[in-house]
């Protein structure tokens, strides 16, 4: 009996120690702080739009006072492994954040928005500085704003664990599918193995869009995908000449903004090269889960320093492979242009997808994805524009035959 009543008395006492501890990590009510994170719209925040405050200002905390930076800490210390970020893991992380360290911004609060958060489009993510009382009111946390300040992205302080490199949980074959197109020209084509991610960005990333929203997507087959965008050399070598009389570093540069109709005839083309196998354009699903490596680390831009195929502020295209690829072998997948995809022009829903494709009529526009700017993460989007708007090149997916069983999660380390 008395052991039951010890046993009982533990379980308390690690109960109370629990919320006290929960308690010491978030800032005391009515006490003025200051919050470190993105100011952004609670509709992007949220799957389905809440009934009430469904376009309400909030901001995710992500340093400020020490109680912030505790309770940061222990989310991390305690959900974020040393190998990174599988998709299950990282949606229990963007709960906890959209749990603990999520603030509205009380409607009665002396500083406001510059923005008006009528629509989920103007309330994009900001990084900002918001001064203020906490306290709590039906079930959320809330700060009555003194003070917003916005600040330049490069500023906010993320923790070193956010922003290390992208540790792949599964490898790719080491023999690359090789599609030799005449004598002198190939294309060499990496397997990527099938898998889940969490697409978008979790809420706490400085600078994130409505097409940004953090949401599982699970790829069951497996595909071959061109490591190299496709350069001028190889599109003339499958296209004909184009009697543009291009130099050996244009060659080897990518094609500029071909339009999608001679994308399809290209891939036709190749198809035959290539034996029958079908070649297509990626979708936007199999573009970033080969552009993060299949992990779903936050996309920070500064992780790709390394991989970025442009200068800043060039969005000139440079030759292929004039800097290093991604863990799985990709190359110059972020920089200052974009890549064209195989779907349509639109915002990704706000739910789980498996093999997402969304085929675009034949007046619609194209999703592009890859333009890594000062502000932006390698997950943004954009829809395909005119000419003039900026670089746009694209690579090519090669079916595999079958279905494959997603990639086994990761076996837990000690002490992750």
């Amino acid at each position: 009996m008395r052991a039951y009543a010890m046993a009982a008395l533990v379980v308390t006492l690690a109960l109370v120690c629990q919320a006290a501890s929960a308690q010491a990590t978030q800032p005391a009510a009515g006490v003025e702080v200051t919050i470190n994170g993105p100011l952004e719209c609670n509709g992007i925040c949220v799957a389905d739009t809440p009934e009430v405050h469904p376009y309400a200002p909030v901001v995710i905390a992500v340093d400020g006072s020490p109680e912030i930076t505790n309770a940061v800490k222990e989310i991390l210390d305690k959900n974020w492994p040393d190998k990174g970020l599988d998709a299950d893991a990282a949606e229990k992380v963007n709960e906890l954040f959209d749990k603990n360290l999520k603030f509205f911004i009380a409607p009665d609060s002396p500083a406001k928005p510059e923005w008006k958060p009528d629509k989920h489009y103007d309330g994009a993510a900001s990084p900002s500085a918001v001064t203020g009382t906490v306290y709590e009111k039906d079930g959320k946390k809330w700060i009555k704003a003194t003070k917003i300040q916005a600040f330049n992205w490069a500023n906010m302080k993320y923790p070193a664990k956010m922003m290390m490199p992208d540790k792949p949980f599964a490898m790719p074959d080491k023999q690359p599918l090789v599609i030799k197109i005449n004598d002198k020209v190939s294309l060499n084509c990496i397997k990527v193995p099938a898998g889940s991610f969490l697409a978008g960005e979790m809420e706490f990333v400085g600078t994130r869009y409505q097409e940004q929203f953090p949401h599982k997507i699970t790829l069951t087959k497996s595909y071959y995908m061109s490591e190299i965008p496709i350069t001028n050399e190889i599109w003339e070598a499958v296209m004909g000449p184009g009697g543009k009389n291009l130099d050996a570093k244009a060659m080897q540069s990518p094609v500029d903004n071909p339009p999608t109709e001679q994308i399809n005839k290209f891939c036709q083309s190749l198809s035959e090269k290539a034996g029958g196998k079908k070649v297509r354009l990626p979708t936007g699903a199999e573009w970033e889960y080969a552009c993060r490596v299949g992990t779903s680390n936050p996309a920070f831009q500064q992780k790709y320093t390394e991989q970025m195929s442009t200068l800043k502020g060039d969005k000139s295209l440079v030759p292929v492979k004039s800097k290093k690829p991604n863990a799985w072998g990709f190359y110059d997948m972020v920089g200052g242009s974009w890549e064209i995809t195989g779907d349509k022009a639109m915002y990704p829903p706000h739910r789980a997808e498996t093999d997402p494709f969304y085929a675009p009529g034949a007046r619609e526009k194209h999703m592009l994805l890859g333009c890594c700017g000062e502000s932006w993460t390698a997950s943004l989007r954009e829809f395909e524009k005119s000419n003039d708007y900026t670089s746009q090149k694209f690579r090519v997916v090669v079916e595999a035959n079958g279905a494959d069983k997603p990639a086994a999660k990761p076996v837990a380390a000690a002490g992750d």
